[in-house]
Order: C-alpha cells, then sequence, then structure tokens
C-alpha cells in the first residue's frame, strides 16, 4: 500500500520545502560574499567598552623573535639564584609538576643561576646584563615585563601564548585582537600582514594558528608573506 503524502494548500510536500528552502540559504551565501555588508546595520556611534575616543595609533609594528638567551641572562635578575647555585631545585618551586623530556631521566635538577655581571642602568635603576651594552643605554625608553607566567613547560604552548594569549591554538591572534581594536582604513586589504623569517633547516616553529583571526570575523583577517 503506498504511504499518502500530506500537501499543504500551496501543493508543497516535505521534499520540496526543504529543496527549496536548500536553495534560498544558497543565495543568502552567495549574496553576503559578493556583498560583504549586505546584512550588516549602521553602527553606532557609540559602542559600549570602547574609548569614547579615537586611538591615537594607526599602525602598529609587532616584532617577535622566536628563540633568544634566557631572561635570566638578559634583564630578570635572580641574585638569590646565584646564592643557590648547584643545590636542587626545592619541592615548594617544582610542586610536583613534571619536566621537560629532556630531563626525564635526571635524578637531580640543580640549580643555576646567571653567569653573566649584572648592572643597574638609567634613572629608574632596571637591572641589565653586561650582554646588552646598547640596551642599556635606551633602558629609560623601554617597557620591561617581567610579571607574566605560565604553567606550560614547552617551547609550542608558551610560542602560541606569546600570539594568542592562550596556550591553545585557534585563538585570534595579536594582528586580530589589534585590527578588531584599531579597525581597518581599507575592507579590500588584510587587516594586517605576517612576515616570516625562518632561517636555516627550517626550525623555526611557526605556523598558521599563530595568526589566525580565531573566532573574529573575516575583516580581522590577515595574509602572510
Amino acid at each position: 500500500m503506498e504511504k499518502e503524502v500530506l500537501e499543504h494548500g500551496l501543493n508543497l510536500n516535505r521534499r520540496k520545502f526543504l529543496s527549496r528552502l536548500g536553495i534560498g540559504l544558497g543565495s543568502i551565501a552567495l549574496g553576503s560574499l559578493l556583498i560583504p555588508d549586505l546584512f550588516e546595520q549602521e553602527e553606532e556611534a557609540f559602542i559600549a567598552g570602547l574609548p569614547h575616543f579615537a586611538p591615537k595609533a594607526k599602525r602598529i609594528i609587532y616584532l617577535f623573535q622566536n628563540g633568544a638567551p634566557s631572561q635570566l641572562d638578559l634583564f630578570d635578575f635572580k641574585p638569590k639564584l646565584r646564592e643557590m647555585q648547584g643545590q636542587d631545585l626545592p619541592a615548594s618551586i617544582r610542586k610536583g609538576q613534571r619536566l621537560t623530556g629532556m630531563t626525564s631521566d635526571q635524578k637531580s635538577f640543580p640549580l643555576a643561576g646567571s653567569k653573566f655581571a649584572f648592572q643597574q642602568h638609567g634613572q629608574h635603576g632596571m637591572w641589565l646584563s653586561e650582554l646588552l651594552p646598547y640596551t642599556s643605554k635606551v633602558v629609560d625608553d623601554l617597557c620591561f615585563i617581567r610579571t607574566m607566567y605560565t604553567e606550560a613547560i614547552n617551547h609550542d604552548p608558551a610560542l602560541t601564548f606569546f600570539q594568542t594569549g592562550a596556550q591553545v591554538g585557534n585563538r585570534p591572534s595579536m594582528g586580530a585582537w589589534l585590527s578588531y581594536g584599531l579597525g581597518s582604513g581599507n575592507k579590500n586589504l588584510p587587516a594586517f600582514c605576517v612576515l616570516l623569517s625562518k632561517g636555516k633547516g627550517n626550525s623555526q616553529g611557526v605556523y598558521s594558528k599563530l595568526w589566525t583571526n580565531g573566532f573574529f570575523r573575516l575583516r580581522s583577517s590577515g595574509c602572510t608573506i
């Protein structure tokens, strides 16, 4: 016995309805691609959470050198670490945290302070090592941040944290956040560009998740050169 098909007065059954619905959604998607502002509303003069004045910065150049001497040998002076040279890492510091794979077979974890001399420079007495003789001359024009920390112990999550503010990938990158805050003067061009320099052997840990726009809209997308 054949199944009866219930239809509306418009002669529209379920199959026809789903078919026409798919065509309609496709037309909407195509229109939004051809005309990005098709379904956008006019922006309000004031947006909650943003400053009531235009930002002074028009563009930002962000330099990130992946790989460098330890901060303990550059600008993070730790005299106590020198005093405890050779002593085992205190349990109160480690707190049972696993260490890197390179030290998995070690039975002890001796402390090692910097072997370079430190001096205070500038009006604010910033501590810098002897490795930064030219930086010490302009130390009052720089900002040193020594209050950031992370629970990660490997390079990959630390690198991702530097670029996105999170240890996991697929979050908005530095460029996406800046373009979100400053806006873009041209909707036909990328909001930001990323210049890569991988060095010999292609050993630098740089990958697309470090400059993605994440959950932001396409207007915060960038390009890679």
